[in-house]
């Protein structure tokens, strides 16, 4: 994966929308452990505008990996590349 050499411009946005990012919501009941968390779909809506108007956008993609397993990666990408 390539990535920039300079985070000057991505650094000062990811401040901005960490200042909005709210806590995602703990809406999925896990029956085993008797318990409420946050999944996926939640912890997407707490953080997605925040990211969006601060100038970042978020790919997650599945990639395999050396034990077999397959992981979810997430890119941060600021609009001024």
């Amino acid at each position: 994966m390539r990535t920039s050499e300079s985070i000057k411009h991505i650094a000062p946005a990811l401040l901005t929308a960490q200042r909005n990012i709210t806590f995602a919501a703990k809406t999925a009941k896990n029956p085993h452990f008797k318990n409420h968390y946050a999944d996926l779909p939640s912890v997407i809506d707490a953080v997605k505008d925040a990211l969006n108007d601060a100038g970042i956008v978020f790919i997650q993609t599945p990639t395999p990996s050396e034990d077999g397993r397959l992981h979810l990666v997430t890119r941060m990408i600021h609009e001024s590349g």
